[in-house]
């Protein structure tokens, strides 16, 4: 059973089809810390499509009418997902900043990662330095080097 995230925003949002006549169409929009859902007609009763913010590249093309903000959801494949909000609910701000949030924490796990796995690696690389320096074998147990 997957756990409910924590909801940033809740709210709605208009996505443009991929039909043909490319019609803007209503969406019940759920903002997590990890991704963005979006509900067909408004409820969270029908299955929704999540948007993974681990799938997301960027939100680019922002464009201010009179009456909408226009924007795109950059997926890492590069398909492109362009969406639209009345001017002041700025959504496209709060997508963005989630998705920052996200991204930098999925840096900082990484780099601590890393320098965990070279942290457990230097004592060994260490020893068969100075095993490999020694210019005569060490007497007894020392030498053999087990890591």
């Amino acid at each position: 059973m997957k756990m409910q995230a924590e909801v940033i925003r809740e709210g709605e949002l208009e996505k443009r089809s991929d039909s043909l006549f490319q019609l803007w169409k209503k969406k019940l929009v759920v903002l997590t810390k990890d991704s963005l859902s979006l509900f067909p007609d408004g409820h969270k009763r029908a299955k929704g499509k999540e948007l993974g913010f681990g799938s997301i590249l960027k939100v680019d093309c922002v464009e201010r009418t009179g009456k909408y903000i226009y924007f795109t959801i950059v997926t890492k494949d590069r398909k492109e997902i362009d969406f639209r909000c009345p001017d002041q609910s700025c959504w496209n701000a709060s997508i963005t900043m989630a998705l920052i949030d996200f991204q930098n924490k999925r840096a900082i796990q990484d780099f601590k990662s890393r320098q965990e796995m070279e942290q457990a690696a230097a004592p060994c690389n260490n020893k068969m330095l100075l095993f490999a320096n020694a210019s005569r074998p060490l007497p007894g147990p020392h030498s053999l080097v087990l890591c």
